[in-house]
């Protein structure tokens, strides 16, 4: 296992801070809500070349065969469900759940454009637990790379069942440590997906256009591959461990990455 300090945010994975100058005051049991969606700003989602349909909204995108729609026979398409997740989480205790990303993983034609990367924005709130308090909110952006692979069997850049075709590829990158402040008190939260940490083969990391070493998880041809995301907020810094590649099995989700900390403001002079 090697230790690995998860950077800031960007996007995935993501991250929220409210700090103390009197660590005692502060909340330790918060009432939450998360809500999530894709960026339907120009840009923010982009595809590879080729014809077919593609489809952008808030809650999903879909792509391969016309006409547009839900996923189905020729066509894929990722979308997001319980939404808003609302709950109760304490302070470095057990993860809660966040909202779930459902990759309708389809054959798609080759001559069809597949998704190449999206943005999502991620809106947590937080109060103390069991109050009146309005909730105070955090927005954080993070981006998916996505790798639609062959849809033969063969050789793979990811583990995939035998006789299966290639399990598709996702990375998160940025989707951890945002902050916010709050009394003066700042916390870290992050957002991850279940069940385990996975760093991804450097071949397969570079099938999705990112740098050796990057998180993420594959998905199975043929499925729908439900990908559950929690949530942790923590008060000390957290350091994660990751499996090394090779003793991970990329055979369905992989957790992509948990970081969270907490920093204490200096005493005005």
């Amino acid at each position: 296992m090697k230790k690995t300090s998860i950077a800031a945010i960007a996007a995935a994975g993501l991250a929220l801070a409210i700090a103390s100058g009197n660590a005692a005051a502060a909340p330790i049991n918060w009432d939450y809500t998360v809500t999530s969606s894709f960026s339907v700003l120009p840009g923010s989602t982009t595809f590879t070349s080729g014809s077919g349909c593609q489809s952008v909204s808030a809650s999903s995108i879909t792509w391969g065969a016309c006409p547009t729609g839900p996923a189905g026979p020729g066509r894929s398409g990722i979308g997001i469900s319980n939404n808003p997740q609302t709950g109760m989480l304490t302070t470095n205790g057990a993860a809660e759940s966040a909202n779930t990303y459902t990759h309708s993983n389809n054959v798609v034609s080759g001559a069809y454009a597949t998704l190449k990367s999206a943005t999502i924005n991620a809106t947590l709130g937080l109060r103390a637990a069991g109050s009146a308090d309005p909730y105070i909110y955090k927005t954080a952006t993070y981006k998916i790379l996505f790798a639609e692979t062959p849809n033969t069997a063969g050789t793979c850049a990811a583990t995939s069942p035998v006789g299966n075709p290639c399990n598709d590829i996702w990375v998160l990158d940025g989707s951890l440590n945002e902050t916010i402040t709050l009394g003066g008190d700042e916390y870290f939260f992050s957002f991850f997906a279940a069940p385990a940490l996975a760093t991804l083969p450097d071949a397969v990391c570079a099938a999705a256009g990112a740098a050796d070493g990057c998180i993420g998880f594959t998905t199975v041809e043929g499925q729908e591959n439900a990908v559950n995301f929690l949530l942790k907020v923590t008060s000390t810094p957290l350091v994660v461990e990751v499996p090394e590649p090779a003793s991970v099995a990329l055979l369905g989700l992989g957790l992509v990455g948990l970081a969270g900390t907490r920093r204490r403001r200096l005493n005005k002079a």
